[in-house]
């Protein structure tokens, strides 16, 4: 059985690697950098303050243990927060919310919690892939009078910081999803990375108001149907090697065809096969990233039989061979 460690005891083993030197722990200017000691497992953290009213956090890694990492009191002021998980997750439990919550991947959270006590549980051996972000509440006051523009829930939560009590979930889109991957990949440094940096966040943020406001073309469509469709997306992804055919996706979450296709241009803008077909590249992408899995091996754990189809296809999506990504991972 994997032992679970407390967030002191982690603590204390984050020290003694600390004063051993056999952890890569630095800060470069406004980037902070902390690499996983293989005690605790392997990955990286990054923070960097974009600026001081803006933070962002980006986690790449996998624990040996599970951590049990809990919060006496989230500060009486406590900025939004966004959190995007491309892989892995955890399950929070907090006095706010009624019962624990289970943050997954493929899923935005937004929350503002003050003067809540938390408990958060990470699993050993899952990659954990997540973006976040806090916005403090002089950064959207900083855009004047069009606080009105914002959903109300945001809004309060803005002007009565110690007060609101938020938290809400998405599903992550195509179009973040690409940006989550742009941050994980920026190939900038130094003041050009922070300018990228902070467009990328204030471009996720964009489409998450954007979300939440239903102000996307996805307010066409009815609730139930909305939520159908999101179904639908998540039985492609669980079943990325061998999909149902679009009648059989289509029984499955009780949709004519005709919604269905009309649906996933609207929510998603593209075809339902599209969707399937960018998840899979994006997905190979990472895989080659980690080196683990070579290229025939990456094609058949996306769903591609033929290693010469898989190549095309991932030419085609990403402009270079598949030995491209594996290569600089």
């Amino acid at each position: 059985m994997v032992k679970a460690l407390t967030g002191s005891e982690v603590f204390e083993i984050l020290e003694e690697c600390r004063e051993n030197d056999t952890v890569s722990d630095y800060t470069n200017g406004a980037e902070q950098f902390f690499e996983l000691p293989p005690q605790l497992g392997q990955g990286y953290w990054r923070r960097f303050q974009l600026r001081p009213t803006l933070r962002l956090t980006v986690e790449d890694l996998e624990k040996r243990q599970t951590h049990i990492h809990k919060i006496q009191q989230h500060p009486q002021t406590m900025p939004l927060t966004l959190s995007f998980y491309t892989a892995g997750g955890s399950i929070v439990d907090n006095d706010g919310l009624n019962g624990s919550v289970e943050e997954i991947a493929g899923k935005s959270y937004l929350y503002c919690l003050p003067n809540t006590a938390e408990v958060e549980c990470y699993p050993a051996k899952q990659r954990i892939r997540r973006v976040s972000f806090q916005i403090f509440p002089e950064l959207m006051q900083a855009f004047g009078d069009r606080s009105h523009e914002l959903p109300t829930n945001i809004r309060q939560a803005i002007e009565q910081p110690e007060k609101v009590m938020l938290h809400c979930s998405n599903s992550i889109t195509p179009m973040q999803q690409q940006i989550l991957q742009q941050i994980f990949q920026c190939p900038f440094q130094g003041l050009t990375q922070q300018i990228y940096l902070e467009a990328k966040v204030l471009e996720l943020l964009a489409l998450q108001l954007g979300q939440l406001s239903g102000s996307l073309q996805t307010n066409q469509l009815p609730t139930d149907d909305i939520d159908r469709i999101y179904h639908a997306r998540d039985i492609l992804i669980h079943n990325v090697i061998k999909p149902p055919s679009l009648a059989e996706l289509a029984r499955q979450v009780q949709l004519n065809e005709r919604k269905l296709k009309q649906g996933f241009r609207q929510v998603f803008n593209t075809t339902v096969f599209g969707y399937l077909h960018n998840y899979r590249m994006e997905q190979a992408q990472q895989l080659l990233q980690t080196g683990q899995l070579n290229i025939e091996q990456t094609a058949c754990r996306v769903g591609y039989a033929s290693r010469s189809s898989f190549v095309a296809a991932f030419k085609k999506k990403f402009k270079v061979p598949p030995s491209h990504f594996r290569k600089s991972g």
